[in-house]
């Protein structure tokens, strides 16, 4: 008998090997591995169940062109008890096995069955098909020669989905400044496509070109498809979520920001209450940057930022209340609510921060505290004495009365809301206020808001990056560590950060590096797709310089910290420039250099400083130059200050001003001077030399001057209304009875924005 490998039989009969090994076994066959031989009468006696046999069938035994006899796939209809044949591995062939004959008909119609009746043998499809598999794809009818196959039509089905609502794609999110790879990218779209789009919307662009936010959006018009443009600055950096266990959590001070209109008393409440003289070393009596600052009451701390009251600083109050816990609204008691407490109710509304009202100066004597509730109630905020939910508190800057109830409350108000934070995570917070330093470099005050910032610890803010080198507190005493809740100051950055970007503490520096890159790289691509977005042709600048429209004031702007410099530019963004246009080429944060000179002569600019100075030999470089230096202290002394520098670059306005009207009521002929006209002043006056015109029913005939002017025969300088005279008019001698003569000249007046 011819013998076979254990892994020839598993392949034969569609099991695993390990299972064919198991039965061999079982059988008392010595089998061992898939490579061991087995005869074929063992692997009968082994198998001779037939339950695997009939599941290991191939599906080929099923088809009825070619059974074979004996075949473990024919299952007889009656008398066969479902064994297979011994022989039937010698019939499938194999090694050593040899191929049975083709059956005659009788083999292929069915069995002799003992005493000569045929045996109808049924062909069971299904039997030889493992259990679990799925039942085979039915067979395609032959398909006839020279025919064209036609599908079959299916009629659709109308009331299905009829009210279903199409869930449309949400816009793919595209980066300002995105070149043109990035822009197929985030479409979906092969890149050779958006140029041959951008090609027929009359746009020639390269892979690597940047396209502006405009030539964004009508490429997504074309290509049927919505896209959003997200710029830099909307985009916040999202803090991971971390939840901090209850154990790690610790209390941590409040963070009060102090809100309200100018010159309201808000930094001198806060000097009050610091007991140190803040207000009297404020230009003009006013903050113009944040200032945080910590007090301990009853043990307590509290860190209090004080913000800005002059309109010019809104974003600066808006920073203020993203970053507090609790506002407090300075009101004056004589002066009631105003705009830029309106301004900070709203603020601290958005940011869903409790506020807390402080009606100031009630020492005075128009002081009158229930006005103020009044006007506060009628804006939402009820007074809790009258029932309301929102806390007042009256208080005196100069006497000091209520400052005790103030801080009560302020403590009151921070117990309820259960402040605390992970003073062991990685340290992150918000730059309330950044500046250039001459002689320590960048300076950032920095709020810490959740984990403990130790020096030495690499950070990055937005597009700068930095390693703290050494922490000062708002005493200005060197500090090791700062925990969440406090204010400091850093030195260490290699640049000035925004104020209000978000702070936090990396692994090291070389990741601190390249978040940084990262960052600036975006800032650099939006710059300048906003720079191609404003491209003018020489042509159009021709144009508009013969016409006289294009004024331009070019910039130079420095300040001295960051906060003050986005609140200048803001008011001079604010100032009209449809007749002059003011650019500013250049801003930054610290002393007037000898580079802002040399731009500025380059530009034909004028520098601005606020809380600046020149540093070393500038002033005189600038005199040398031509340049001329501006510095404020005050911010809408500057504002006021470049609206009038604006006035002066318009041309002066030619204004027409009427002197006089005369009536034509007789006219006479002279040889040597033409014709005289003899006209009766009817208001005004008539001179010498002025300009004139002949109307003739309401119709302009003559515009001229007057040569002569005579009462009776004396040549006169000057007729008042009242007289008559005789007028000759140059190179016009067409004048007729009832003419009226205007007498009129133009002035120049300047034109105000």
């Amino acid at each position: 008998m011819a013998k076979k490998r254990v892994h020839e039989i598993a392949k034969e009969r569609g099991i695993p090997s390990k299972e064919v090994i198991a039965r061999l076994q079982a059988a008392g066959f010595d089998v061992k591995a898939a490579a061991s031989s087995v005869d074929e009468r063992d692997i009968a006696a082994a198998f001779s169940d037939g339950t695997r046999e009939q599941q290991a069938a191939p599906q080929a035994t099923a088809t009825p062109a070619a059974p074979e006899a004996g075949g473990d796939g024919q299952r007889s209809a009656a008398g066969d008890d479902g064994q297979s044949s011994a022989a039937e591995p010698a019939s499938n062939g194999g090694p050593g096995g040899q191929r049975a004959s083709r059956p005659g008909r009788s083999g292929r119609l069915g069995e002799q069955a003992p005493g000569g009746r045929r045996r109808r043998v049924v062909i069971d499809s299904q039997a030889s098909r493992p259990r679990g598999a799925s039942p085979p794809p039915p067979q395609r009818p032959p398909r006839g020669r020279g025919r064209r196959r036609r599908t079959p039509w299916v009629e659709p089905d109308l009331t299905q989905d009829a009210n279903a609502v199409v869930e449309e794609a949400p816009p793919s999110q595209v980066n300002s400044g995105a070149t043109v790879r990035e822009v197929a990218e985030s479409l979906g779209l092969p890149a050779p496509e958006v140029i041959k789009k951008l090609m027929q919307l009359g746009e020639m662009a390269t892979l690597t070109q940047t396209l502006t936010d405009e030539a964004i959006g009508v490429l997504a018009d074309e290509l049927d498809k919505k896209v959003e443009i997200v710029h830099a600055a909307d985009e916040v950096e999202t803090e991971p979520v971390v939840e901090d266990a209850e154990g790690t959590l610790a209390e941590r001070p409040p963070v009060v920001a102090v809100m309200g209109h100018v010159d309201h008393g808000k930094t001198s409440l806060l000097d009050a209450i610091r007991e140190t003289a803040v207000a009297a070393g404020e230009a003009g009596g006013i903050t113009q940057h944040i200032g945080g600052y910590q007090v301990r009451h009853d043990d307590r701390a509290i860190t209090f930022l004080d913000t800005p009251g002059h309109q010019a600083f809104t974003a600066m109050r808006a920073r203020g209340a993203q970053v507090t816990d609790i506002a407090v609204i300075v009101v004056a008691a004589d002066d009631g609510v105003m705009p830029q407490t309106r301004e900070a109710i709203d603020h601290a509304r958005a940011a869903e921060v409790p506020m807390m009202i402080a009606v100031n100066k009630i020492d005075k004597e128009s002081a009158d505290p229930n006005r103020v509730r009044g006007e506060l109630a009628q804006q939402g905020l009820s007074p809790a004495d009258w029932g309301g939910d929102t806390e007042f508190v009256d208080v005196s800057a100069r006497t000091g009365d209520g400052l005790g109830d103030l801080l009560e409350t302020v403590v009151t108000l921070s117990d309820l809301q259960e402040l605390r934070a992970n003073p062991d995570a990685e340290a992150s917070g918000t730059v309330i206020e950044s500046r250039l330093d001459p002689g320590r470099g960048p300076v950032v005050s920095l709020l810490v808001q959740r984990g403990t910032l130790r020096v030495a610890d690499a950070l990055v803010s937005g597009a700068h990056w930095g390693r703290v080198r050494a922490m000062h507190d708002f005493r200005g005493q060197r500090v090791e560590q700062v925990v969440p809740g406090e204010p400091v100051e850093i030195l260490g950055f290699d640049g000035v950060p925004e104020a209000g970007e978000t702070v936090r503490v990396v692994e090291n520096e070389r990741r601190a590096r390249q978040l940084a890159g990262e960052r600036a790289t975006r800032l650099k691509t939006e710059a300048i797709a906003r720079r191609q977005g404003v491209r003018v042709s020489l042509e159009d600048v021709f144009a508009r310089a013969q016409r006289g429209e294009m004024r331009d004031l070019n910039l130079v702007v420095k300040a001295d910290v960051a906060g003050s410099l986005e609140a200048l530019l803001d008011e001079i963004a604010r100032l009209p420039q449809d007749q002059v246009a003011v650019n500013a080429i250049h801003d930054g944060v610290g002393g007037i250099n000898e580079s802002d000179v040399m731009l500025a002569s380059a530009s034909d600019a004028v520098v601005v400083g606020f809380n600046v100075r020149p540093v070393g030999d500038v002033a005189r470089i600038a005199d040398r130059e031509g340049i001329e230096i501006r510095t404020y202290t005050v911010i809408y002394q500057a504002i006021e200050e470049l609206r009038q520098a604006m006035e002066g670059l318009l041309e002066p306005e030619q204004v027409e001003r009427t002197v006089g009207q005369a009536e034509v009521r007789a006219t006479f002929r002279a040889s040597r001077v033409g014709t005289i006209a003899g006209c009766y002043i009817r208001s005004g006056s008539l001179r010498r030399g002025i300009a004139v015109r002949v109307v003739r029913d309401g119709t302009i005939v003559y515009e001229g001057r007057i040569g002569s002017l005579r009462r009776f025969q004396e040549d006169v300088r000057e007729v008042e209304a009242g007289y008559e005279c005789g007028v000759v008019i140059d190179g016009f001698g067409d004048v007729k009875e009832e003419d009226v003569f205007e007498a009129y000249e133009t002035e120049s007046v300047e034109r105000l924005l």
